[in-house]
């Protein structure tokens, strides 16, 4: 028994140590971030919202369709004051067309309690149904799907600059991760050349100025190394805020810009694929077909309007003869027709307004398609030349290991100076550095490129 628990208690302080290492170590992929980002920032769910809108007037537009039935009851109390109705018992003549019939018949107050008081009951069921209205219900339909359609690129637009956003942090993080494993592993390469100078300073081939001028570097290279470290942890910071994760937050991001690059194909995109293709394109096109669907509601407004309508209605206590306390129930029927004379050129100035609104995504349009023509180029340049940069940096870095290699030897050997040894691994650490940044902006410029393209 005693050996059971002693197992148990070892598995679980395993299992805790292992998930403490995991969660300090915890890697998240570019896939995992974007889809924790689609998920929890607030930009896209306020642009769900948007298409959550829209499919709500497109149902209100449909509803126009179907007939339209209200319900009204009304029961309340009333009074009838003695004196109200001065005419009250008072014998008047019956008319014919304004011809006195020589009949005379006696008023009554209002029935069916003369002078007292009454409860009144009225129920009316009533059913309206618009039978030709102009095409406007119609128009509006088409309306509220061409917005939603542009409410929906709109949502797509947001998802992508999320994207886009998200690999730009994330790549920055990359870059900074491998930037800082450089400068590692330059101040661990400085170590050992202190090592050796501190040697050859005993054995009297070296002077002191040697070993203080490896220590000085030491101490460069350290504070870069602080400095660098601060830049990741700001870089973190920007990326768990797209992200909507807390800041107590710990992980990492996973590969480095090398591995990135080399299974990051270029996007095969064209001029064409952009303006055709573009989220923002496509949603500003959706809204001038939702534009022209509203100019013809808008026209119609001074169109004919033909109805159906039914009522039902049960009453008591009313005020119209025969004055009893009957119940009584009915219903009609019939058909009805609108026509709006005139209404101040209010309609004409609606139609003018979405005409000048459509001019003005029109013009907009014109505008962005300049802009995303000028883009594409730019970043097909930007590409190009980074693609050049990238092979002269690679032939350069070679040439800088094998001279810090022999310059490593020759020191060991006492043919060069520690000012050439250093220089030799200036020359290398630049050329790392400067691949590193040309991975960099080649990733973002290919997600500049599918951002574009809308895919």
């Amino acid at each position: 028994m005693k050996r059971n628990i002693k197992l148990l208690i070892l598995i679980t302080g395993l299992l805790v140590f292992s998930m403490a290492n995991g969660m300090a170590q915890q890697k998240i992929s570019l896939q995992e971030a974007m889809r924790l980002a689609l998920e929890n920032n607030p930009a896209v769910k306020a642009a769900k919202s948007q298409v959550d809108i829209a499919k709500a007037k497109t149902m209100q537009a449909k509803s126009t369709f179907y007939p339209q039935a209200s319900f009204l009851s009304k029961y309340f109390y009333t009074n009838n004051l003695p004196g109200m109705y001065p005419l009250a018992g008072v014998s008047v003549p019956v008319l014919n067309n304004g011809t006195p019939t020589g009949d005379n018949i006696i008023m009554h107050p209002m029935a069916p309690y003369p002078n007292r008081s009454r409860d009144v009951m009225q129920m009316n069921l009533n059913i309206v149904y618009p039978i030709y209205a102009g095409q406007k219900r119609l128009n509006a339909v088409k309306s509220t799907e061409k917005l939603k359609a542009a409410y929906n690129r709109q949502l797509q637009q947001a998802r992508e600059e999320l994207k886009l956003k998200v690999k730009t942090a994330y790549y920055n993080n990359l870059f900074l991760l491998d930037v800082i494993n450089v400068y590692n592993l330059v101040l661990r390469q400085l170590n050992q050349h202190l090592q050796l100078a501190k040697a050859a300073y005993k054995e009297g081939v070296r002077s002191e100025f040697d070993v203080l001028n490896f220590e000085s570097k030491i101490e460069e290279f350290k504070h870069r190394l602080v400095e660098m470290e601060g830049n990741k942890r700001i870089a973190e910071t920007a990326l768990k805020n797209l992200l909507a994760l807390p800041d107590s937050s710990n992980f990492d991001v996973e590969g480095n810009l090398k591995s990135y690059i080399q299974t990051t194909p270029v996007p095969t995109v064209s001029l064409s694929d952009i303006q055709n293709g573009n989220n923002k394109v496509k949603s500003l096109q959706h809204m001038k077909e939702a534009l022209k669907e509203k100019e013809k509601i808008e026209a119609a407004g001074n169109l004919p309007t033909l109805f159906a309508f039914g009522n039902y209605h049960i009453l008591h206590g009313m005020d119209f003869p025969p004055f009893d306390k009957t119940w009584r129930n009915g219903y009609a029927v019939g058909v009805g027709l609108k026509i709006n004379l005139f209404d101040g050129n209010r309609t004409k100035g609606k139609v003018e307004e979405v005409k000048a609104t459509m001019d003005k995504i029109k013009n907009y349009q014109k505008g962005l398609n300049l802009q995303l023509r000028f883009l594409f180029n730019k970043t097909i340049e930007d590409i190009q030349s980074l693609k050049a940069q990238q092979v002269a940096s690679e032939d350069h870095l070679k040439v800088a290991e094998k001279a810090y290699e022999i310059a490593g030897v020759a020191y060991k050997n006492g043919v060069l100076t520690n000012i050439e040894l250093n220089d030799a691994q200036l020359n290398m650490t630049k050329a790392k550095l400067s691949l590193l940044n040309i991975h960099k902006n080649l990733l973002l410029e290919y997600a500049q490129l599918q951002f574009l393209s809308g895919k």
